[in-house]
Formats: structure tokens, sequence, C-alpha cells
């Protein structure tokens, strides 16, 4: 049946008319919804929106997205509640304006859903911090992905993941960490972590073995130039040359080779010597430091002199050239191709090029001896080679010349021995160890002293209550408050029943029995007889001089002996001085004067002091002031000088008034009186003249002494 055109006009009426009442009924069921929800009626509310949410998504969303975001309901669910508020929100963009202006009326907007979201956002965020996993991080960064906290769910959950990875302590943790979070801020660190167990794995425990497959496995390793070092110190650590050239040729692309090649060259050439370098050189043509070896050469033929200039110091050469300005607060002079200097306060080494071969660094430190130099900070010490290495650590209280094979160390008052390597040899069992001297030290344990040779062995046990340095074969040991002598060996050479025995001196020592004296040689042979009465001071003025004589007194009077034990000059004397070629010093009433050889008086008691002649000329003093007397006691040269002194062949350092200059014998002023000191350089070359702020040198042969 056809419908006409009033028909039609009547079913959308009546279509518009059910739309608006099922639309109306869907209106009251979500607004009775709200109205349950104000009243936490939950079940009902949850009811009539699941009734309404296919046709109202928007609002229906939102209002479970309520119900289930609040836990005081059986229905409290965030991850709903998230579903919900999304939907809601997803659906809202979508609605008509009308049908967003029918929901202003239930309160529900575009802001009110937004706040709904971000409170839920907050809750959810809430609980993954309470939980603390990186689950649950991830759940929420899932399933909240606009939330205003996702970057910072990604930033906890990234730094949880690597707290985790790197409690692991293993390679593979942090390397799933990485894979897994490649943009995660802790990448940085998670990559040198990475590194370091990758290098811990390789080299536990740390042996060469491992080192070398570490080395050949890792080459981009961030710790590679660390094993590199590692495996320096390992191959080396006997710091001999042979060591030096095993560990070139056996990893010549190795970084520290160059200071394996150095090591070699400081030890071959520890004298600093040109013949030295000469066959270094001619052993290692191969060395890679060619170019610096001729110039090393010429270096360690010259000679340099430290001068001083506006408190500053540095170096002159041969011809008073200056080669090393004046930048230093202070310079020792060169020992085995350096010196000592300071700067900053700080002490390090230089060569003769001024190139710094060890840092400024060090508080204190003392010249190289055979290629070390002992070395300090904070009264800690330690021992350097000429590279710059540290060959003992700086844990030492002190530690002894390294001029040895073993050097002596002390650690909180007990004292052992290392070897030139570093490795404790003899442990810090001591009390007290003497230098090692032709193979032999003296060490001291349970208050008692024995000798131990370089083997480490006791040459001779602990017996002695004192024992003497051993600088020669003659050794002084204490038993029982007596003295005797022993040879390196143990062997006696006087037996121990002395009261006092001296150092050997010119020859001979004093030995002191039952109140009387006599003289010993180096092998014990008494060469005079134990006869000589014992007094408070033989000890002292009683030894041979370098003339052969000796005092002796016999009541209060002093007389000279030979070494035979003679009378040269008998008893008559207050004291008796210098053995000159034709007179002797001899003293009486306080007045020093001359005798001959017969005892004869030849120059009279003028004198405060007198010294020996030389060409004929004695330096006097008169009333504490210093002239020159003839043979005949009469002054050439008028005492008018605070102290005189024969400095270079016929000319006198004369002090006046604190300073110093050089004179005459005809008092003729040759260096003015101006300065602090004056002295020979050690090869007599230059006298070396200084003052408060410089130190300056002038040629010996242009000094004129008419």
């Amino acid at each position: 049946m056809l419908l006409n055109r009033a028909n039609i006009l009547f079913l959308i009426v009546m279509l518009l008319s059910a739309c608006s009442i099922a639309q109306n009924i869907f209106k009251a069921k979500t607004q009775k919804g709200f109205e349950a929800l104000e009243i936490h009626d939950y079940f009902k509310a949850k009811k009539m929106f699941e009734k309404t949410l296919k046709k109202n998504k928007a609002s229906s969303g939102y209002g479970l997205s309520i119900i289930y975001a609040r836990n005081n309901n059986p229905f409290y669910k965030l991850d709903s509640a998230v579903f919900y508020i999304q939907l809601a929100d997803s659906n809202y963009v979508f609605l008509s304006p009308k049908k967003q202006e029918k929901l202003c009326e239930l309160n529900i907007d575009a802001l009110a859903i937004q706040l709904q979201r971000k409170y839920i956002d907050s809750l959810c965020f809430e609980k993954a911090i309470s939980q603390h996993s990186i689950e649950d991080y991830n759940h929420f960064i899932t399933k909240n992905k606009n939330a205003l906290q996702h970057h910072e769910a990604i930033k906890l959950r990234n730094s949880l993941a690597f707290q985790v990875a790197r409690s692991q302590q293993k390679s593979v943790a942090i390397k799933n960490f990485i894979t897994t979070y490649p943009d995660a801020h802790e990448i940085q660190w998670a990559e040198k972590l990475l590194d370091s167990l990758i290098y811990k794995e390789y080299t536990t425990p740390l042996t060469i073995k491992n080192l070398e497959k570490f080395l050949a496995e890792q080459p981009s390793n961030a710790f590679f130039s660390i094993a590199e070092e590692q495996l320096y110190e390992m191959a080396t650590q006997s710091k001999t040359e042979n060591a030096y050239f095993s560990f070139i040729q056996k990893y010549p692309n190795n970084t520290h080779s160059s200071r394996a090649w150095r090591n070699i060259y400081s030890i071959l050439t520890s004298d600093y010597n040109p013949e030295s370098i000469k066959l270094f050189l001619k052993k290692y043509p191969q060395y890679p430091f060619l170019h610096e070896l001729e110039k090393d050469f010429q270096l360690a033929k010259a000679v340099f002199y430290p001068f001083m200039k506006n408190n500053k110091w540095g170096f002159l050469d041969e011809h008073l050239k200056e080669v090393i300005s004046a930048t230093y607060q202070f310079i020792n002079p060169f020992y085995e191709g350096v010196a000592a200097a300071k700067m900053n306060n700080k002490i390090g080494f230089i060569d003769k090029s001024n190139k710094i071969i060890v840092p400024f660094k060090y508080d204190e430190a003392e010249n190289f001896i055979n290629g070390l130099a002992v070395v300090g900070i904070n009264e800690k010490f330690g021992i350097i080679n000429k590279v710059g290495e540290e060959i003992v650590s700086l844990i030492y209280d002190e530690i002894g010349t390294t001029k040895n094979q073993f050097i002596s160390v002390e650690l909180d008052g007990k004292y052992g021995f290392i070897d030139r390597s570093g490795k404790l040899v003899v442990g810090l069992e001591y009390e007290s160890v003497g230098y090692f001297n032709n193979g032999l030290a003296y060490v001291k344990k349970g208050n008692l002293y024995g000798i131990i040779d370089t083997n480490l062995y006791y040459v001779v046990k602990h017996e002695f209550d004192w024992m003497d340095n051993l600088d020669n074969d003659f050794i002084r040991v204490r038993k029982n408050d007596l003295y005797g002598v022993i040879n390196p060996k143990g062997k006696i050479i006087l037996p121990i029943d002395y009261q006092q025995i001296t150092e050997l001196e010119n020859g001979l020592a004093i030995v002191v029995k039952d109140n009387l004296y006599g003289y010993v040689n180096a092998t014990g042979e008494i060469k005079i007889p134990i006869k000589l009465p014992y007094t408070e001071g033989v000890l002292n003025w009683a030894l041979f001089n370098n003339e052969g004589y000796a005092r002796f007194t016999i009541d209060n009077k002093i007389g000279l002996i030979d070494s035979t034990g003679k009378k040269f000059l008998p008893a008559l004397f207050e004291d008796v001085g210098v053995v000159s070629k034709k007179l002797i010093a001899i003293k009486r009433n306080g007045k020093w004067g001359f005798c001959d050889y017969n005892a004869k008086l030849k120059i009279p008691y003028n004198f405060s002091s007198v010294s020996f002649f030389k060409n004929g000329l004695s330096i006097a003093s008169s009333n504490y002031k210093y002239g020159l007397i003839n043979e005949a006691g009469s002054f050439v040269l008028n005492p008018i000088f605070d102290n005189l002194q024969w400095f270079h062949d016929t000319l006198l350092l004369a002090e006046k008034e604190g300073l110093v200059g050089l004179i005459s014998i005809d008092n003729k002023e040759i260096v003015p009186i101006k300065f602090k000191k004056i002295q020979l350089t050690t090869d007599k070359k230059f006298i070396q003249l200084e003052n408060e702020n410089e130190l300056i040198y002038q040629p010996i042969d242009t000094i004129s002494n008419p």
C-alpha cells in the first residue's frame, strides 16, 4: 500500500517523538546514576551507567570512572577507572554542541572529564610509586599514556631498572638494560659500568694471561688503558733491564713500551756518563728515542752550576752562561743527570734540558742514587725512578739510602728491608736496622743486635747489646757493658772485655781496660801496650792525627807519642796542637806558641789560637782578632779580622762583621768583604759568591794575587 504525504509526515513525527522519548529515558537513567552516586549507592549507580553506556559513552563512562576510582566501594579498580575515563574523553569530543550542552546539566564538560582523568592518573601513579617495581611502572606507562606523570614514571622505571641491573654486578644484566631502555638517562653510566664489569669479568683473577685476553678482545673498552698499565706493572715488577726488554719484545704495541725503553735507558745510564750512553746505544741501536741521545751525550759532559738571582734559582754552564733560567724556589745540584727543584712549595725533578721528568708534587725529596730517589708527602715516604714511576708507594715513615741492593724501611716503629723493585724482602720485624755495607747490615730484635747478609741469612745471630755501623771490618760490639770487636763474619778480633773502644782513626783505635789505655790496629793487634793512664776525655783528644801523632798525658801535662808509642814530645804542656814541618803548636797558661821537635820554644806564648804553617805562615789570633804570623812569630798580616781561613793557594777567606771576602797574604782585597758565603766549586774551577738574594760565580783563574 502506498503511503501518502500525510502518512509519511505522521510517521516522521512519531519517529522523532520516539527518539526524544528514548533520549529522555536514557538521560533520566544517567541522571539517576549520578544521583545514586551522590548518596554512595554504588550498586545502583553502576547499574544505571552500564545500561546507558552504549548510548551515552561520555556521561556513563565518566560516571563509571568515578565509581572505579573510589576505594570506598567493592568496585574499586583503577585500571577500569582509566578505561572508562579515557572512553568518556575520546567520545566527548565527537558530541554535538547541543549534546555537550545537555551534559553540562549533569556537571559534565571537557574540563570535568580532564580533571577526573588527571585525578585517576595521579592515583595510578601513586600506586606505581608505592609498589615501586619495574612491572608497575611499565603498567602505568602503558595504560596512562597521556598522563602528566608519564615522563616521570619512565624516569623512575629506568632508574629502578638500572639499580636492579647494577646490583647483579654482571655485564649481561647491564647489556640487557642498555638494549631494553636505550633512551634512559642512565645509559651513559650504564655504558661505563658495562666496561667496568666486562673488565672485571675478564681480569678476575688479575693475571697476565687474563689481561692479555682482555686487551685482545676488548680494544674499545674504557678500561683498556688501565689494563695496559696493569700488564706493564705485572710483567716488569722485578724492575730489571731484562724484564723491561722482555716486555717490549712481547708487547710492542702496548702504550707503556716507551716507558719500558726509558727505564732500560735509565738503568744502563744511571751514572749519566757519556761512556754509559755510548754503551747503551751499542747494545740497543733500535732505541726509539735515538734523536734524544746526541743531546743527552752532550749534556752528560756538561757541568752545570746552580745560581740565584732575585731569590730564584737556575743553572749556569761552564762559561757562566744561563742555561736554565732562575725560576725555581730552590734547586739541588745535578746528580745522575737530574736535579731536585722546588716550585710552588712542591718538589719535582728536572733534567739538564730543563724538562720536568718528575712532577712538582712532593714535600721532600733526596737526590737520585743508582737511579732511584726517596720522596715524601705529609711525612710518608716512597721511592721513584727517573721515569717518574713510584717504585715504592708513599707509605713508610722512613727509608734508607737507595745505593744498595736492599733498602731499609721503617713503619710504625718497625724496620725491615725492600729490594730495588719495592718488594718487602725482610718483614717489618726489627727494632732497628743499619744500611747494607759490603753486603752486610746489622739488625736489632729483642734489644739484641745481629748481622744479616744480602741472601738475608744471619751471619751473626742476635747476641749483642749494641753494634757499630758496618762501615769496615772493624765492628765494635757491646755485651754486658763490655766492648769487643768482631769482623763481618762474626769472628772475634778483640775479646769482649774492654771498658771502651773507639773507632779506628788513622789506622789505630783506643782500647781501655782496667783504667789504662793503649792502641790496636784494624786486625786487633795491640800496637801500643795498654799502659797509659786513662783520664776523662782521652777518647776525644788522644786519637792519632793525620801526621801520625797522638796526645798523651802525665801529671796533667800533655805531650805527643808516635804510632809506635815512642814519646815524640815530652808531656810538658797544657795542650799540644798541630804539627807542622818544623814547629809544633803548644799551649801554656792559656796561650799558644810554637816549639821545635826538641821541645825548644821558638815562638812565645802570645796567641789565643794558632793553625798549621803553610808556606811559612800560620793563622793566629790575638784579642779575638785574626792575622798571619811568620815562623819568627811576628805578624805579617795584622790581626784585624773576625775570622781568617786558608782558601786557595795563597788566598785567605777573611771575615768582618758577619761578611766574608778574599784577601792576599799582604792584605790586598781580591774579592770585597761583602758576601755572606764564599766557597770553591767541587771542581775548583770557580768561586761561589753568595748573598741574601743572589749567588754568582767567578772563575778562579781570573783572580789575581800579586
